[in-house]
């Protein structure tokens, strides 16, 4: 065999490495290697996390042993929410607990003084509505009228339009709806002397300032509000 017809021979044969296969071999093997720490930094933060809820469920549930021995644990949404949202400091409560015994509201205990800011119930609130002239109010009474949403604006206002009401009857007015600027635009109309039993009817049935200036218009200035609650009544 001559070394020309070896040389060519040689030429013919297959590469030990076909360049294809190392190009797609390399870049898999590229796509494997990024995706790896990616992966790995996935798996240990969620390790992380649950660790964390882990340790926190557990220095909650330690504490609560020893505070108040159990076999019945709290919710695990309580748990949560006392982790997440906490109440008042004890500062704060120890400061609240000093106005409410300068008002004369003693033996208030710290849970006691949490319920009542739970609604909405706060020294600062009590001590604006004794202002207005209710100063033997109970805090049974306070928190009635706090879930009423009866604000010490709303009574001082309806004060100043020229109504002495109870603590029932401004509670009455706010559950149905009826504002210090409702009444006061109805004063505005000629209405001074509309009843708060007649102001709720008008609230329910939806008699509004636009509707009595209306009636106002084609029936005079002098219609009455029972007529214009009876106009309403009889076209809804």
């Amino acid at each position: 065999m001559g070394i020309n017809e070896q040389k060519f021979r040689n030429r013919l044969r297959p590469d030990s490495g076909d360049k294809l296969d190392d190009y797609l071999s390399k870049s898999l093997n590229k796509k494997v290697d990024q995706r790896s720490p990616q992966t790995e930094n996935e798996s240990k933060t969620g390790r992380k996390i649950i660790l964390v809820a882990a340790i926190v469920l557990a220095v909650f549930f330690l504490q609560n042993a020893i505070g108040n021995f159990s076999l019945n644990p709290p919710p695990i949404s309580t748990v949560f929410s006392n982790v997440i949202t906490p109440g008042p400091s004890e500062d704060l409560l120890n400061r609240m607990n000093a106005t409410m015994i300068e008002m004369g509201y003693t033996g208030l205990t710290h849970d006691d003084l949490r319920e009542l800011r739970s609604e909405g119930v706060t020294a600062t609130y009590i001590s604006n509505i004794r202002s207005l002239g209710f100063t033997d109010l109970s805090l049974d009474q306070a928190v009635r009228l706090a879930n009423a949403n009866v604000s010490s604006a709303f009574v001082a206002m309806m004060m100043e339009l020229g109504y002495e009401l109870t603590i029932d009857e401004y509670i009455e007015l706010r559950r149905a709806g009826i504002t210090a600027h409702f009444t006061s635009n109805v004063h505005d109309l000629g209405y001074t002397d509309v009843t708060i039993d007649q102001l709720v009817r008008m609230r329910r049935i939806g008699v509004t300032p636009a509707l009595i200036e209306r009636l106002q218009d084609e029936r005079g200035p002098d219609v009455t509000m029972e007529e214009i609650i009876r106009y309403r009544i009889s076209n809804q």
